[in-house]
């Protein structure tokens, strides 16, 4: 073989980079396509009006949350897009430039994965120390129930982050951070019991938030208009704590994490080790090239 020849285990790598790169550019693509389809498509325009980044009415118009989501796997998808070209031309031409650009943006990949890994390996407790603090001063300051999504509620709507708890604490079946205490000390809800005088005058006010309690799978579709007469069900478990959850949503959200950490363990892995595979080919690549440039001049 000559020396501008290329060995069979080379040609093998070269294969595998393409190929991992060419699905890096669909992911890229259908990304893209994602973000595209949440911000132009009709039926997500109920979502987007009660997720607005400002809850001031004078900006009411401005960017929901989940428009911001949707830029966020634009970008993403583009740079996945980007990464994938440069693997795959520069793998198939061994074009210089982009096997160097391809080898340091896998490399800075690699390097922010380890890093986030150790961070959360070796700072998990503190992660929770500094984290839920925040959130249960959100609850406290932000949080004022479901009930302003009543069409016909007199009470005003809640802004982005109480109706974002209120989902996940209806989905996830949990209540509050850490537990039902974090709605102790919350200065903007309204806690007047709608029913009370239909409950008795001992039912006045809720203690906890309705969507603490089982409801049930009685509404999902449409946030804006939640059923009065199922949400006054679970009165008594809001007011009394009967039946109420009892597991904080951190602790939910570690536990489904914790579930499914064996697989999140082997995809990383598998991930990483793809990522070396590609990095080292890269380099592998572009070395050669230069070595081909001394022999041929």
């Amino acid at each position: 073989m000559g020396h501008g020849g290329m060995s069979c285990g080379m040609k093998t790598m070269r294969f595998v980079i393409v190929l991992f790169n060419f699905f890096f550019f669909l992911i890229g693509l259908a990304l893209i396509a994602l973000g595209i389809y949440v911000l132009v498509d009709p039926s997500l325009k109920k979502i987007k009006a009660i997720l607005p980044i400002s809850s001031d009415p004078a900006v009411e118009q401005g960017l929901s949350y989940l428009e911001v989501i949707a830029i966020v796997l634009f970008v993403l998808g583009f740079i996945l897009l980007i990464i994938g070209f440069l693997g795959c031309c520069g793998a198939m031409k061994q074009v210089k430039i982009f096997l160097i650009i391809y080898a340091l943006v896998v490399a800075i990949i690699i390097l922010f994965e380890i890093a986030i890994t150790i961070y959360f390996v070796a700072f998990k407790s503190q992660f929770r120390r500094t984290i839920t603090p925040k959130l249960i001063d959100a609850i406290r300051d932000k949080y004022e129930g479901p009930l302003g999504l009543q069409s016909n509620s007199s009470l005003p709507k809640p802004p982005a982050i109480s109706i974002a708890l209120d989902f996940i604490m209806y989905n996830l079946k949990c209540c509050g951070i850490d537990n039902k205490t974090d709605f102790n000390q919350t200065k903007n809800w309204n806690r007047t019991n709608p029913w009370s005088a239909s409950m008795g005058v001992h039912a006045s006010n809720f203690t906890y938030p309705l969507t603490c309690c089982n409801i049930g799978n009685r509404f999902t579709q449409d946030w804006t208009i939640m059923p009065f007469d199922k949400l006054e069900s679970v009165a008594y478990c809001a007011i009394n704590g009967t039946d109420i959850y009892d597991i904080g949503c951190y602790d939910k959200v570690m536990n489904l994490i914790d579930s499914a950490k064996t697989w999140i363990i082997v995809a990383a892995v598998i991930v990483l080790v793809i990522e070396l595979i590609a990095f080292i080919v890269a380099l592998a690549l572009c070395c050669r090239k230069k070595k081909d440039s001394r022999y041929s001049s």
